[in-house]
Formats: C-alpha cells, sequence, structure tokens
C-alpha cells in the first residue's frame, strides 16, 4: 500500500480533492468501494439478510442448481473436454461456486470430474461446504489472471459495481460531474469539462442524440475487463449476469436523471457523499457496451435475455412443481416457494439482464445451448439453508415462526 494512503476512504477522497482541486466521480466511488482500509467492498459487509443487498445465490440455491443445467449444456456443446474450466469473477462469498459444485455430480460423474471451478475476488471464501468430489479453487486477485481456459467465465451482478463516469448534458455539450469540496468543506458536486475523450465518445457512439439536461453514468471499466475476460477465454462461453439494459433503454427518455442508486440495509442510502465507504453504490449496466466491447475481441453475442426467461429455459418450473412434492412444513413451503419466484419477478431479481458471448464453440445460436428438458429432473429439490436470505421472515415477521409445531397438521392425524 502506498504510504501516503489515508486511513479511511473519506480521508482518502479528501486528499485527493485537497491535491488536485476536484476528482471525477469515477474516481471517488473507485476509492469509496474498493478502499483497502474501508471500502465497502473490501469490508466485511454482509450479503444478505444482515447486509445492504441479497444476490441470486443468496436468494434460492435453485438459481445455483440451474446454473449448473446450463454449465453442463455448455460442456456438452464443447464436446466434454477433460478440463472445464468455470471462472467466477467477482465471487464473493463463494455460494454460487458451492452450489454449482454440490449440484454437478447429480449431472453426471463424468461432468463433475472435469469441472474446474474457480472463484475470484479480492477477497475469497477459502472454506465452503460443497461436495467432495468437485471442490472449487478460490484464487484472490484484481481482474482475470488466466489464460487458454476452455470453458465459461461467469460474472453475477459484478460490472454494476464498476465505479462509473457521471455527465449531464448541456445544450450539445457533454460534462462531467465532478466531486469536490464547498465553502463549508463538505463534498459536493461541480459539472466540468470531460477528463477523458472516451466519456464523449461512449454518447457518441450511442447512435442516437440526448436531450438537453440529460444526466447518466458510462461505465468505462468495461472494455478493460472485457478484454481480460477474452485473453482467459480460449473457446468456450461467457455468461454476464446484471442489472442493465441495451443502450437504447437504459439512455431512454425515462432515465433522464441516471441509474445511480445507494443501498444501506436493505433501502436506499440517499447521497452518495454519506456513509462513504459503509453503503453500497451501484450503476446499471450498458449490455450495448459490454456486447460491442466483447465483438471487438472476437466474442460473438447469443442471447441478451431477462434472467426470468433464462432461468425458465432452464427448468425453473419443473423445479418449482417439484417442490410440492417435498415434505416440508407449511412455513418451509411457504418460503421456499416465495425466494424460487423472487428469482423470476419482473420487477425483482427475475428483471436482471443476462448475456451470452461465445468463441470457437461451434454453436450456431442459443438455441444450441437449450438443455433437454429432463435435465433438471436429474437434480434434488434444493432447498433454503442457514446460509441464504430469509426473504419471507424479512416481509412477514410472523412466518418466522412454525405454526406447525403448534397444532397438528392433517398429516399427523
Amino acid at each position: 500500500m502506498p504510504i501516503h494512503m489515508k486511513d479511511t476512504p473519506e480521508a482518502e477522497i479528501r486528499g485527493l480533492i485537497e491535491a488536485k482541486g476536484s476528482i471525477c466521480f469515477a474516481e471517488f466511488m473507485q476509492v469509496a468501494l474498493y478502499h483497502p482500509m474501508g471500502g465497502y467492498y473490501t469490508s466485511d459487509r454482509a450479503i444478505g439478510a444482515a447486509g445492504d443487498y441479497f444476490t441470486s445465490p443468496a436468494a434460492h440455491p435453485v438459481f445455483g442448481a440451474l446454473i449448473a443445467v446450463q454449465l453442463h449444456r455448455m460442456w456438452q456443446v464443447l464436446d466434454r473436454p477433460s478440463t472445464f474450466d468455470v471462472i467466477e469473477m467477482g465471487a464473493g462469498d463463494g455460494l454460487l461456486a458451492a452450489e454449482v459444485a454440490g449440484h454437478a455430480p447429480a449431472l453426471g460423474q463424468r461432468f463433475a470430474r472435469a469441472l474446474r471451478y474457480v472463484p475470484v475476488d479480492r477477497r475469497v471464501a477459502q472454506e465452503m461446504a460443497v461436495h467432495a468430489e468437485v471442490r472449487p479453487h478460490p484464487v484472490a486477485a484484481v481482474g482475470a489472471p488466466f489464460r487458454k481456459a476452455v470453458g465459461c467465465f461467469i460474472s453475477n451482478e459484478l460490472l454494476d459495481a464498476f465505479p462509473v463516469h457521471r455527465f449531464r448534458v448541456e445544450g450539445r455539450a457533454v460534462k462531467e460531474l465532478f466531486v469536490t469540496l464547498d465553502e463549508h468543506d463538505e463534498l459536493t458536486e461541480a459539472l466540468g469539462d470531460p477528463c477523458t475523450p472516451m466519456l464523449e465518445r461512449r454518447i457518441r457512439q450511442l447512435g442516437f442524440e440526448l436531450g438537453d439536461g440529460f444526466s447518466g453514468e458510462v461505465n468505462l471499466g468495461i472494455g478493460p475487463w472485457m478484454r481480460e475476460v477474452s485473453d482467459g477465454l480460449e473457446r468456450g462461453f461467457v455468461l454476464t449476469i446484471d442489472y442493465g439494459y441495451p443502450a437504447e433503454v437504459l439512455y431512454g427518455a425515462d432515465r433522464s436523471a441516471g441509474t445511480l442508486k445507494t443501498y444501506y440495509h436493505h433501502s436506499e442510502g440517499g447521497s452518495p457523499y454519506i456513509r462513504i465507504g459503509r453503503q453500497d453504490m451501484t450503476a446499471h449496466v450498458d449490455f450495448s457496451s459490454v456486447a460491442s466491447e466483447g465483438e471487438a475481441l472476437g466474442l460473438r453475442s447469443l442471447t441478451l435475455m431477462p434472467q426470468s426467461s433464462f432461468l425458465k429455459g432452464l427448468g425453473f418450473q419443473a423445479m418449482l412443481d417439484r417442490l410440492k412434492t417435498v415434505q416440508l412444513s407449511r412455513s418451509d413451503l411457504s418460503a421456499n416457494t416465495m425466494a424460487m419466484r423472487e428469482l423470476v419477478k419482473p420487477e425483482g431479481l427475475g428483471g436482471f439482464s443476462v448475456l451470452i458471448q461465445e468463441r470457437g464453440s461451434g454453436v450456431a445460436s442459443y438455441s444450441d445451448l437449450t438443455p433437454a428438458p429432463e435435465a433438471a429432473l436429474n437434480l434434488p429439490i434444493p432447498l433454503l439453508g442457514p446460509e441464504h436470505t430469509p426473504l419471507m421472515e424479512g416481509r412477514y415477521p410472523h412466518l418466522a415462526m412454525d405454526f406447525d409445531e403448534l397444532w397438528p397438521s392433517e398429516r399427523s392425524l
């Protein structure tokens, strides 16, 4: 760590402003989220009920089970290589890795032996309670330090946490939003000429004009990240899941105030200039940029679809129907049903976008990646565990009680 690094994110930000006069929002966001001493993602910020947000793997383990079904199909169309690399970027607590690896043996021993799952994060979970046959190999790293992988690079809610440049259109000029200090020594915003020509270039590449007063964000980290992934993938797929849209939707009139959000304890956190390092910050992903950057590097886009459609195509409904056959208490059945449905709600996790790109796979279209209808039937029904977010208890606290324990059910009469 550089000797001049301040010991808190806010102190570091103030030091940078004092030295430069102002900093672009992307630099502010980088420090707030990734400062080595107290940045949001470098601290012990819990995901789930105790934290500020929950992800699809934390909502219900059927997400990881169905991802395993998709990876199994990818392995098949790649002619069943003896080593199938799955590199998860931004793996966080490793929950998705554990669930995919745990379900792999049910999809076939040959697939389980071939699967080499590598969860990558700045800080990785070293201990994962998974099936002994398929143990993930965590790697602590920034970026994608891999070469010649045959398999799939996967990320879930990674790109929306990349630092973004914020801009506003004034007349026909593009102005960038900077962070500075006001006369009371408080953090504030000021507009100025863009700090990099890449900001204006991306806006020109949209192919349509943004109206006067339009505000938004540009994620210039997508290109370098896409290059790292491309350099690491010899043959196979890139599976990107995140909250975002194609450019024509993301930069539409109904989002003219931008998409930057802060989150603190599962609620919107308000200004990004408070609770620095203690609240999450995200902005919607420009999937047109992800696709075009990939195309330029030889990664062909196969599909961009909502998560709801993606999971349903992998056998979600069959898994939901089979849940009713499992002997569960009323409260456990309700909790699992609600959590599974959360994954496909259009206004929630089901509204996330799924982009699949390929290189050298021989796949003509996304339909070639659709698994056989019975594929999900090979899996046991996954059920909520203590590592998952108790969504139902959060919304309906009285349901945390198991009323079946208070009086006999019809089955026990």
